[in-house]
């Protein structure tokens, strides 16, 4: 259970780190293309306090890594 924790706090601790020019709004249609879910669906329950950061188990592991790679890409770009 104590993983589970930890990732939730990751995705948390990622998301803070994106920039607020657009980029999470990007991030979060790449992710609703690439887990095939509404834009909706994923800012409300993926990336909110409302929804509580509900990223499913079973995707919580790639959107760490997206999330690694969009911060990567835009502090290469400052």
């Amino acid at each position: 259970m104590q993983v589970e924790i930890s990732k939730k706090k990751n995705i948390e601790n990622l998301w803070s780190q994106l920039n607020d020019d657009g980029t999470k709004s990007k991030f979060i249609k790449l992710c609703a293309k690439e887990f095939n879910r509404s834009v909706k669906t994923i800012r409300q329950w993926w990336f909110s306090n409302y929804g509580d950061w509900s990223v499913p188990k079973e995707f919580q592991d790639k959107v760490i890594s997206l999330l690694q790679i969009q911060i990567n890409l835009q502090n290469t770009d400052n």
